[in-house]
């Protein structure tokens, strides 16, 4: 289907109002014919049934769009319908509708009329109105929806500032011959008001105190319509009502107006308590499954307090990895246990009515999957050889690597409270972490690993905008809108740290310094964009970066002159604690980068500085650091970014084609030194729609001659020491596969 002649109003918009459409092929049909493609083209095709009655209704509602756009001489034409030839083309047609759209009817006046103005009433409302009556501009083209928003605004004007009874009238005299039209707005004030009781219906078993506290409205209070929405929302955010209505109690047409109007809340609680089960698992660079249990309280105690507790049991099987999946089980396979605990108490009405105090905490068993200590290193490739090279000398019996896992308690405490519509949410919490190592074999822990204690003050701020075609808020699959956020960190500045390390780890590992602290500014801003490009087809846009700043005196992890040799067993014991410390802090606290969520050409964690640490039990010699593996050791400073086209092909299915790249460095700048590295993948995905978001399976093609700017080659003379060859699909393909629930962003 086509439209000819249109010059301001799109073919896609007029497509978008009429009930005649195409049938929908995946790229505009361009897999139509391609071999096996053409079977995914034939399973997501659309198609359309012709109807000639419904394209004559079709002619008069574009002209009626039209007219309410401003071209009232405009005309739909003709509409031409062509048979397709061809053996492939039986029962298909085209249609082309012409359309003409004239000279626009454009705004040449736009007045007020007051019935009942005084000046004691207009005392603060003459300038707000007339704002919102100048949003109408003259000598622009006239616009129906325009002109029935402002109408509305007008009226929220006068409802907002106590005006409950206020009318707004609009009136337009179109003069055809000159194209132009003349716009009057006829208010109607009525009496002064104020707000009366506050009746509450539907409650059920949920207390009543803490609702009336959320509302906030005061008998005698000034009327206002926004105090109303705000307390709408309020209620929304308890999250325990399915729907929530107000409903002012005016005097009936023809009756007395009375000033003091009653307003009825009239609600609908949803399920207070909920158990969920379930389970899962995990194919890449590691193989895992795990089971999840929870059970939440919308009403714990009375009060509307919210606790909710989960557990999360599971399992790694190590060192099995997606690409040994189907191999033999060799003698170092192992279980190993994981679990998650965590619980969160949260309190309505704190301070004021609509600030929340959360009350977090959490205990994790894990192996974690940054750094070298839960994956198998690569084995000796001089081993069994003696020092000529020859199989003759005696085999030296290899030292067993050390699994490292954590001992993880959090414990978090603050104030949230959301603003604006709950479009903007802040929230002040002060968080301790506290991790403590052990192995999973008999092997020892590395020299200078010991407890990691994390205090920090944390600050976030998020504004969402995001918005799906009806305008409604939607974080799952949004069509247009923005979302911007900062996460602000800094660890280890307060009095009360101290005091608290003495209380978790003990005075005298305080005195002696036997664990590692953290003492930094952690800053991490985001900002994501949607715009829509067509009717369906959405164009996202997401940049994130980082910023890490130590400020350790004693130890300043993460530096840009990190020397992995430091890690060696031939090297002092001090030097060894002090890359121990390093690994150690960075793996919680600095930035990594690869994966589902981030760069979807890559592993976890696999964009970054990488580093040759040696094991920390392995036997010493002069090449432990240059036979040791490639780990991410993480890094101070992280930018990515992403686009991507999202394409649905039905109600339950879609496509989507992205681009994307990012880098973490140890130094701070623009760039890394030396080669520059934006490490860029492209590919493609498909999507599938789920109660719990979209089920999606992306795949990412590392793009050559990206990654490393000036090498087209990974691993190839010149490539940086420090940049990690990526894993190849099949150890042939330089492609990713990323299985996940939800966006990427």
């Amino acid at each position: 289907m086509s439209f000819e002649g249109e010059r301001v109003i799109s073919g896609d918009e007029l497509a978008e109002r009429i009930a005649t459409a195409e049938s929908s092929h995946l790229l505009g049909g361009a897999f139509e014919r391609v071999p096996i493609l053409s079977i995914w083209d034939a399973l997501t095709v659309e198609y359309e049934r012709f109807d000639r009655f419904v394209l004559e209704r079709d002619m008069a509602r574009i002209e009626r769009y039209y007219r309410a756009r401003g071209f009232y001489s405009a005309r739909a034409r003709a509409a031409r319908v062509q048979r397709m030839g061809g053996p492939d083309k039986e029962g298909r047609v085209r249609v082309r509708i012409v359309v003409s759209e004239g000279d626009p009817v454009k705004v040449a006046s736009v007045d007020l009329q007051w019935r009942d103005w005084t000046l004691e009433k207009g005392r603060d409302i003459a300038r707000p109105v007339t704002e919102a009556k100048d949003q109408l501009k003259i000598g622009e083209r006239l616009d129906e929806e325009q002109y029935e928003e402002i109408k509305k605004a007008l009226l929220r004007v006068l409802t907002d500032r106590g005006f409950a009874y206020a009318t707004v009238e609009g009136h337009v005299d179109v003069d055809l011959v000159k194209n132009e039209a003349r716009v009057r707005y006829t208010i109607e004030l009525g009496p002064e008001c104020t707000f009366g009781k506050v009746y509450l219906k539907g409650l059920g078993e949920i207390p009543e105190a803490p609702v009336r506290t959320a509302i906030g409205i005061e008998e005698g209070e000034r009327f206002s319509t926004a105090v109303l929405a705000d307390a709408e929302q309020a209620l929304a955010d308890f999250g325990v009502f399915g729907a929530v209505a107000v409903k002012p109690e005016l005097a009936p047409p023809g009756q007395p107006r009375n000033p003091v109007v009653p307003v009825t809340f009239s609600v609908e609680p949803a399920a207070l308590r909920a158990v969920r089960l379930g389970g899962g698992a995990e194919v890449g660079s590691r193989v895992e499954a795990h089971l999840v249990a929870g059970w939440e309280d919308r009403n714990f105690l009375g009060g509307l307090r919210r606790f909710n507790i989960e557990a999360r049991p599971g399992v790694v099987f190590y060192p099995v990895e997606f690409s040994t999946l189907f191999g033999e089980l060799k003698d170092d396979f192992r279980l190993l246990p994981e679990i998650q605990i965590r619980s969160e108490l949260r309190q309505p009405g704190a301070i004021e009515r609509r600030t929340a105090a959360v009350l977090r905490g959490s205990f994790k068993l894990y192996c974690p999957q940054t750094g070298e200590f839960c994956t198998k290193p690569d084995d000796d490739p001089d081993a069994g050889e003696g020092e000529s090279g020859n199989a003759a000398d005696p085999p030296q019996e290899k030292a067993e690597h050390s699994i490292v896992g954590y001992r993880e308690y959090v414990g978090s405490i603050g104030l949230e409270r959301p603003f604006l519509k709950s479009d903007l949410n802040a929230a002040l919490l002060y968080n301790v972490q506290l991790n403590s190592p052990f192995t999973y074999n008999s092997a020892p822990l590395p020299v200078g690993f010991g407890t990691i204690f994390i205090p920090y003050l944390q600050a976030t701020v998020s504004y969402d905008r995001r918005l799906n075609r009806a305008g409604k808020p939607d974080r799952l699959s949004p069509h247009h809108g923005y979302y911007v956020s900062l996460d602000a960190q800094l660890a280890g500045y307060l009095e009360a740290d101290t005091a608290l390390a003495r209380a978790l780890v003990g005075p005298t590992a305080v005195r002696e310094k036997r664990f590692h602290d953290a003492r930094d500014i952690r800053l991490q801003p985001e900002f994501r964009a949607y715009l829509p490009v067509s009717r369906r087809w959405t164009l996202g846009f997401r940049l994130m970066t980082g910023w890490l700043i130590p400020t350790n005196s004693d130890l300043q992890y993460g530096e840009a002159s990190f020397d992995p040799t430091r890690c060696d067993a031939g090297a002092s014991a001090e030097e060894r604690a002090r890359c121990g410390a390093d690994l150690q802090l960075m793996q919680f606290r600095g930035f990594f980068s690869g994966g589902a969520t981030s760069n979807r050409g890559y592993g976890f964690n696999e964009v970054g500085p990488h580093a040759r640490v040696p094991s920390p039990t392995a036997r010493g010699g002069t090449n432990a650091a240059a036979e040791a593996p490639l780990i991410p050791i993480g890094g101070r400073q992280l930018w990515e970014a992403s686009l991507e086209l999202r394409i649905p092909l039905g109600e339950s299915f879609g496509t989507v084609i992205f681009a994307d790249a990012g880098d973490v460095k140890r130094g701070f700048g623009l760039f890394r030194s030396g080669a520059q590295r934006p490490h860029v993948s492209a590919g493609v995905g498909l999507r599938y729609t789920t109660p719990v978001g979209p089920l999606r399976f992306d795949v990412g093609y590392r793009v050559p001659c990206l990654q490393v700017l000036g090498k087209c080659t990974p691993g190839e003379a010149g490539w940086p020491d420090d940049e990690r060859t990526p894993e190849a699909l099949l150890d042939v393909l330089p492609i990713a596969v990323n299985l996940a629930i939800g966006e990427a962003f």
